[in-house]
């Protein structure tokens, strides 16, 4: 057990140190030129029954430096009012329009959007999030270089209660390990709340069209799909202003509700290093619970395993330092220490509860 730990710790940390170096290669890339020759880019957003965040994202939408867009939300059967604020804004601008979907779940609804779109760029984000004024000028500036094919940018989970703050430091591994891996060539995931891509590269890809039965990953599947197409088009942007926050969870059962439909995207998931990435990862909580309970229970043991806890601690720190400074969250020593003890638990449940309950979202079975 000595010698295992001892592995899985040096093993962890040069894990960790090549994601900071990754990390930090995103920012000595050139970014794309401050004003370039805008392409017509048409925002896409799926909604369903989003009356209670809806009209701020549009209002921020209005207000953007940009000017060569049009915003298409698609309303996916919504019963509540949802339809009824798009349709105001629209009437109030004609950059904007709302359409019904033509099928049923997010990968339909954003399928609808993006056929009805008069622009060679789509830009996605979801209904519940804030976007800053720079957001499409800066995300969409590297198009003005033909060869790419998609960016995306950082997300920032609202931290204004303690739980809060617990996912937005939590999210911060995502959002870390996705722009470090693109720079070191491995593209494992991204996020469709700032997503952008060519039409063209869409519809070569065919799209969600084989994986529209899953209930989450129409960003990660269709990264993986425009990446083995265009290898090395796609891009990390790391603009300020390309940062986009979106709401925490409110309670623990949405939260959950809401990692076990991301995590049961996994199963589907047929590119090998993701896998394998995704597996050493599990592993690594596994022996993180099981050294919390040998520094807990004392022995022969407890000093391995306090050395195991102490330097995945630094090391996941050191990491996600940069990360919360570079999407504005502010660091919070006793919720992420808190974690370095939950998110073990959440990754093995969420890892293995994922793949035999049903999915839920918004009165629907997925």
């Amino acid at each position: 057990m000595v010698y295992l730990l001892a592995f899985l710790a040096g093993s962890y940390v040069s894990f960790i140190l090549g994601l900071s170096l990754g990390w930090r290669r995103l920012f000595s890339i050139p970014p794309g030129p401050d004003r370039p020759r805008m392409h017509r880019v048409s925002v896409v957003i799926a909604a369903r029954n989003e009356q209670g965040c809806l009209e701020m994202l549009l209002q921020d939408l209005t207000r953007q430096t940009a000017t060569n867009f049009e915003v298409i939300v698609v309303d996916d059967h919504s019963d509540d009012a949802t339809a009824a604020i798009a349709d105001s804004v629209a009437q109030a601008d004609s950059r904007f329009r709302c359409i019904p979907a033509a099928g049923e779940g997010k990968k339909s609804a954003l399928t609808t959007g993006i056929l009805h779109a008069t622009g060679s760029i789509i830009v996605t984000t979801d209904a519940d999030c804030r976007v800053q004024p720079g957001w499409l000028q800066t995300l969409t500036a590297r198009f003005a270089d033909s060869h790419t094919q998609l960016v995306f940018g950082g997300v920032a989970i609202q931290a204004d209660t303690f739980f809060a703050t617990l996912q937005s430091l939590e999210f911060l591994s995502l959002i870390g390990s996705a722009g470090a891996a693109m720079a070191l060539g491995f593209p494992l995931m991204c996020n469709g709340a700032n997503l952008a891509f060519r039409k063209n590269a869409f519809q070569e890809v065919g799209g969600y069209a084989d994986n529209v039965h899953v209930a989450s990953g129409d960003d990660e599947f269709l990264l993986r799909k425009i990446a083995a197409q265009y290898p090395g088009a796609l891009y990390f942007v790391t603009h300020p202003q390309s940062v986009v926050t979106t709401r925490a969870a409110r309670t623990l059962g949405a939260f959950a509700r809401q990692r076990l439909r991301w995590a049961s995207k996994w199963r589907h998931n047929t590119s090998v290093y993701t896998v394998l990435v995704a597996l050493y990862v599990w592993i690594i909580q596994v022996a993180t619970c099981i050294s919390l309970v040998l520094a807990l229970a004392g022995g022969t043991l407890q000093g391995i395993a306090a050395i195991f806890l102490a330097g995945k601690a630094l090391a996941d720190a050191w990491f996600l330092w940069p990360v919360a400074r570079f999407v504005g969250v502010r660091w919070h020593w006793p919720a992420f220490l808190l974690l370095q003890v939950l998110y073990p638990l959440y990754v093995m449940a969420t890892g293995l509860l994922s793949n035999v309950l049903p999915n839920n979202w918004k009165g629907r079975k997925m």
